[in-house]
């Protein structure tokens, strides 16, 4: 199961016996409303049993402060209960990898809003057998030395900034949502290398100088 609730699009993605069953919607800041029928219908709808599941992914941010903690704790509550294990996987990753599925373009950055004007910015390089992170989540209100290098070199996914300037137009993506499908197989590859953890360990993603109750980045 890999649960997505970091931003406005709420997708779930759940594998039994090699088939894929998915829920997405449009939710903006009602995941609280929602998650759980979604969830409990995935299961339900498809005749699975939520005590069989032995994995639960969740997008862990940075992204919405309330959106990851909600899977946060859905994951967490899950894995308690079946007595399975998590796996974290950074927000900006899983929407490069839907972008790599889409589009089957390997290098993407990707931009998530914040708040105002601050915008989280990440870069990874995604093949079929393995994802690379080559910037690792960083969150900005100007654009950095190192966009501005590739912008136009590399695919963006996400939401653009009203500071980006100069990008040619079908170098951003911005209608992509990020999709749990996209992340299973990556799921199964991490957990057989042991990088799965016990539900304890099902934490949200935070910057440093990131806060919901602060105006400005310290840079």
């Amino acid at each position: 199961m890999f649960i997505e609730t970091s931003g406005p699009y709420c997708s779930l993605a759940l594998r039994s016996e090699g088939k894929d069953f998915v829920e997405s919607r449009l939710l903006n800041k009602a995941h609280n409303e929602h998650v759980l029928t979604m969830l409990n219908r995935l299961y339900e709808e498809n005749g699975i049993e939520r005590l069989s599941t032995n994995l639960v992914g969740f997008s862990a941010g940075p992204g919405s402060f309330t959106g990851v903690r909600i899977g946060a704790a859905i994951a967490q509550a899950l894995a308690f209960a079946s007595g399975g294990k998590v796996l974290s996987i950074q927000s900006p990753m899983v929407l490069a990898m839907t972008a790599f599925e889409r589009l089957s373009v390997s290098n993407w950055w990707v931009s998530i809003k914040s708040r105002k004007n601050l915008f989280y910015l990440a870069q990874y390089e995604i093949s079929s057998r393995d994802v690379q992170v080559l910037r690792a989540p960083e969150l900005f209100d100007l654009e950095p030395e190192w966009l501005m290098e590739i912008k136009n070199q590399v695919n963006g996914v996400g939401q653009q900034p009203d500071w980006l300037v100069n990008i040619e137009v079908d170098r951003f993506y911005s209608a992509l949502r990020p999709e749990a499908e996209s992340v299973l197989d990556l799921m199964e590859r991490l957990d057989l290398e042991g990088m799965s953890r016990a539900p304890e360990f099902a934490l949200p993603v935070y910057l440093e100088g990131d806060s919901p109750w602060v105006k400005t980045v310290d840079r």
